[in-house]
């Protein structure tokens, strides 16, 4: 093998040399690669990780996005675990790098099919699971449907915290082979002990593992480990193809711009039976000249995806006699909260700045200002407080977070608005506020169908044998049936082309949106911006923070502002984890 790694470097240096005629990449670095190179006189030694390295960071060095992405999908079609290694080391190396190259090297390994590669990944992760990089390669992997992806779920499951035993969980749901489900019941097993016989709650691990195995099966067998564990002793040889064909196919529709996860999709069902009330909206009145006051409707969101809730106007909640009783999430849409006039007839003149305009209309002006008073703010400090979960949003952040919850945040410079480069805050992918919301799109019903083209899926009738780390049955995405186990080698012709593909988000910013004065340790950035960061001196563009028993979320945007549907499938998803955060949590004490 390490013959054949050996073999490749002359077809990378010849990429690299072809990209710095045609793609502007600077001739130094193609020097530097071929000073670096081992001589003709060495190419019996290995290629060692140390040389991968260096060749993938002058590719990232360059900043020429194509070069590194063919380096990736070069070295990506090498065997063994050399490669993966070179990348993740890189990728590791980069703790204060430019995000677009550390998120492009983690996405890019994630993309490699050879089964070495997922082997080096899996022991990366346990080996770094108290680094933030495990759990943004974890995320990364979200997008990678290849049977030996479970390589890494096994691993996570048996050695890393629980957090990312549910990002392993999630990647699960979406990767259906028998070895799958092998991998998942014991863990099903160990997680039920935990509940001992119904005297204490169950995990959040057990009930994803178990949405999981719903996605992955079709069948509903609820929480019973019993009949799981039954069922799937006699069904097993039949192979997944077989269960899932028979199984009815009826996938609810959601709404959202983007279809959810398995693990996701049915906890989110469970939204549309929350109780009556149990979510409100706030909003901004409508003028006396006819003008909406909002300048996002959140409630229309939610109508969308049909989760009952209530929408009530700032005077409402401002009234001493309206009470949050049985109450657990609101949501406060943006509002003009500066002086204006309303009155009927008047013309709209020159920008003055604040998002209004100069009234062209004659005296007397009817001038009104809707900015929420200081005794409904107080009320929903205390709404926290007892274990309310608040979602704030652009002005919301001057109108109550800098009044009731100062020692917090507060607002910073206002922004020229535009659209701007966002990225999950290094480490933060695995908060249950991240879930699915930067991870790419799958045609799910597409996968589907190339999972089972192969007839012969499953023909292996053995018994799940944990100590070896594939099932000979299961069918991998491209090539149909492989026979790939512990100690089989692959050569170079059998591994598949990278999926190399950096996912981009862009965030639009409204003109004279406040960026975040972060105030406390507390207050943890979920998602941030380097260009927002350069501009203004702080990213944040999404952070929450804790309040006694309840839970605060702010976001620099608008929902009905983003303008694209991963854009919009971003914030969305910001909102259904914020809402599933709601319904796990006891429901709260009376006002």
């Amino acid at each position: 093998m390490s013959r054949s790694l050996r073999c490749w470097l002359p077809v990378i240096l010849l990429v690299l040399l072809i990209l710095s005629v045609y793609a502007g990449t600077p001739r130094m670095l193609i020097s530097q690669l071929l000073a670096s190179a081992p001589t003709t006189a060495s190419q019996e030694d290995p290629l060692t990780v140390n040389e991968l390295k260096k060749l993938v960071q002058q590719a990232a060095l360059s900043g020429d996005a194509a070069s590194l992405a063919e380096v990736l999908r070069t070295i990506g079609k090498m065997p063994g675990r050399e490669p993966a290694a070179a990348v993740l080391s890189s990728a590791s190396s980069l703790s204060r790098g430019p995000d677009d190259i550390y998120w492009f090297l983690l996405q890019g390994v994630a993309g490699f099919k050879g089964p070495d590669a997922f082997t080096e990944m899996g022991e990366f992760v346990v080996r770094y699971r108290s680094k933030p990089i495990s759990r943004d390669l974890l995320n990364s992997l979200r997008k990678c449907k290849s049977k030996y992806v479970n390589r890494v779920i096994r691993r996570v499951l048996a050695d890393c915290p629980a957090d990312m035993q549910l990002m392993a969980v999630d990647i699960a749901a979406e990767v259906p082979v028998r070895r799958t489900v092998d991998i998942l019941l014991p863990v099903l097993a160990r997680e039920n002990l935990k509940d001992r016989g119904g005297k204490k709650p169950e995990t959040a691990l057990k009930l994803a593992i178990i949405s999981a195995l719903e996605a992955l099966t079709k069948q509903t067998f609820g929480n019973s480990l019993i009949n799981w564990q039954g069922w799937w002793a006699n069904a097993r040889e039949q192979g997944l193809k077989v269960i899932r064909d028979e199984a009815d196919d009826y996938t609810p529709t959601t709404g959202l711009a983007r279809p959810l996860d398995p693990v996701r999709a049915r906890q989110f069902l469970g939204l549309e039976q929350m109780p009556a009330g149990s979510v409100l909206v706030i909003k901004g009145p409508t003028a006396a000249n006819g003008n909406d006051t909002n300048f996002d409707h959140i409630e229309h969101l939610l109508q969308r995806i049909r989760i009952p809730h209530e929408v009530v106007e700032k005077g409402e909640l401002e009234n001493p006699s309206f009470r949050l009783d049985g109450v657990a999430a609101i949501f406060v849409n943006c509002t003009q909260i500066h002086k204006f006039c309303q009155s009927p007839g008047h013309t709209a003149g020159a920008y003055t700045g604040k998002r209004l305009h100069r009234c062209e209309g004659p005296a007397p002006h009817d001038t009104v200002q809707f900015k929420m008073k200081q005794e409904a703010i107080e009320k929903l400090v205390k709404f926290v407080e007892r274990g309310g979960y608040l979602f704030t949003e652009d002005w919301g952040l001057v109108e109550i977070l800098e009044i009731g919850f100062s020692k917090f945040l507060r607002s910073g410079t206002a922004l020229e608005g535009g659209d701007v480069g966002v990225r999950p805050e290094r480490g933060m992918t695995a908060h249950p506020l991240l879930r699915g919301v930067f991870v790419p799109p799958v045609d799910i019903s597409a996968l589907r169908r190339k999972y089972y083209e192969d007839e012969d899926d499953d023909e292996d009738l053995e018994e799940y044998d944990p100590s070896v780390e594939d099932d000979p049955g299961d069918v991998d995405v491209d090539r149909g049936k492989t026979a790939v186990g512990e100690g089989d080698a692959t050569s170079i012709e059998e591994i598949g082309d990278p999926d190399i593909r950096l996912v981009q988000h862009r965030w639009k910013i409204d003109k004279e949106s406040p960026a975040l004065d972060i105030r406390s340790k507390k207050v943890l950035v979920l998602i941030d911006s380097q260009e927002l960061e350069i501009a203004c001196g702080e990213g944040a563009v999404a952070v929450t923070f804790p309040l006694k028993k309840g839970r605060v979320v702010h976001v620099l945007s608008h929902f009905g502002k983003q303008t694209s549907s991963d854009n919009e499938a971003t914030i969305e998803n910001l909102l259904v984890n914020f809402l599933l955060q709601v319904r796990i949590r006891s429901t709260p004490k009376r006002q």
